[in-house]
């Protein structure tokens, strides 16, 4: 016989919050690897941050999409990005970058995902992933048309 568990909630409310989770693939499909951000519900940029990376696609004679250099400037030239994305994007993925956008620091958590290596290997970014914890720490997906 299968008996089907109950979720165990806790009676102690939490904050609710999204995590943000970048999918990457080590080096030349040697496996894959994660980072994952806690943003907060009332961050106003994570929509447009998740629609825009998602969104890229690898450019010609490209492993795939690298976060590395001036990646984003060869998105603005192939036109895959307008020029106001690509100032939203340099300033949520890079700490300390003054751009034409101006976003309020405390939202600015994004850039902690961002990466292009490893200790070993370079990383392709394979797209992002956003869940929705509720208040009694219970996960679930999101879907952002």
């Amino acid at each position: 016989m299968i008996k089907i568990k109950a979720i165990k909630t806790s009676s102690r409310k939490r904050t609710p919050y999204y995590l943000l989770v970048f999918n990457y693939m080590i080096g030349d499909a040697n496996g894959d690897t994660r980072k994952s951000v806690r943003v907060s519900v009332d961050n106003p940029y994570v929509e447009r941050f998740c629609k825009l990376l998602n969104k890229l696609k690898p450019l010609k004679g490209s492993w795939g999409i690298c976060f590395r250099d001036n990646y984003l400037e060869d998105f603005l030239k192939c036109r895959q990005i307008k020029k106001d994305d690509f100032e939203f994007l340099r300033q949520t993925m890079y700490k300390d970058v003054e751009g034409e956008v101006n976003l309020e620091e405390k939202h600015l958590v994004f850039y902690e995902g961002i990466t292009g290596e490893t200790e070993y290997s370079f990383l392709v970014f394979e797209g992002v992933d956003l869940y929705y914890f509720d208040e009694f720490g219970l996960k679930h997906e999101t879907e952002i048309k």
